[in-house]
């Protein structure tokens, strides 16, 4: 019975150790990976977009992907591929006003690397977007 108690305490003490580290570390990271993140490697997509508002679209790539990228709109918007460095947006690509853009992107570090169109009109606009992860 001395044994039991002796591992139950011990158990108990390991489980609490482990449960606050675990909230430590999400704590930590938790801005580093973005809530829109896809899980597939190609999507095509179509969106109404409000005024005044942004649609986000993030992938994990590491350099030996290349991020095939496109977008068709009814009117013009502000468009940039980034990706966040220690709370920093590093810009790629910065389209002030387009309605439409074909590129092939090949990252130089590993990231997540987010497409973000922008609305600043006063009028509803239509995306249709799509992306490839290429191996």
């Amino acid at each position: 019975m001395e044994l039991l108690k002796r591992y139950s305490i011990s158990f108990g003490i390991a489980g609490l150790f482990l449960y606050f580290f675990i909230v430590w570390v999400e704590e930590r990271n938790e801005s580093n990976m973005p809530h829109n993140l896809s899980t597939k490697k190609e999507e095509k997509v179509s969106v109404t977009l409000v005024p005044k508002r942004y649609h986000e679209k993030c992938v994990d790539l590491n350099t030996n992907q290349k991020l095939q990228y496109g977008f068709n709109s009814d009117a013009l918007l502000k468009f940039n591929l980034h990706y966040h460095d220690e709370g920093e947006k590093i810009f790629i690509v910065q389209e002030d006003s387009s309605n439409n853009l074909e590129k092939i992107f090949k990252p130089q570090k590993r990231a997540y690397y987010c497409l973000m169109w922008v609305n600043s009109g006063e009028k509803n606009k239509k995306i249709d977007y799509y992306f490839k992860i290429i191996n």
